[in-house]
């Protein structure tokens, strides 16, 4: 695995953490249980984590998304994941192709 790539996937899995935390906190704070919330993160990563940018991806098609990359941020819903690029459509129905050794940084919305 690319020095990059193992980076990439190194700061999408401390987002999760972190996501996972804020999610946490919010839902207690609304009177909910911290359980939700980590049996989603569990559930989601049941039978194995991903190794790669490209595995973890492919565990959130179908989510609300926005990417960075060195060129701007891409926001809509990630439909597809190929071997080098995503492809995400946003509200207005125009979909857009990102490399997927180009993203930086991904974050559910």
């Amino acid at each position: 695995m690319a020095n990059n790539e193992q980076s990439a996937s190194l700061r999408l899995m401390n987002q999760l953490a972190d996501l996972n935390t804020s999610l946490i906190e919010l839902r207690l704070s609304r009177g909910g249980n911290a359980n939700m919330t980590t049996s989603w993160i569990t559930n989601k990563f049941r039978d194995s984590e991903p190794s790669t940018l490209r595995e973890l991806l492919s565990t959130m098609i179908g989510e609300q998304l926005q990417v960075t990359t060195p060129f701007g941020d891409v926001s809509g819903t990630l439909i597809s994941v190929q071997d080098d690029y995503i492809v995400m459509v946003d509200d207005t129905g125009a979909q857009a192709l990102v490399r997927i050794d180009a993203i930086e940084f991904v974050s559910e919305l």
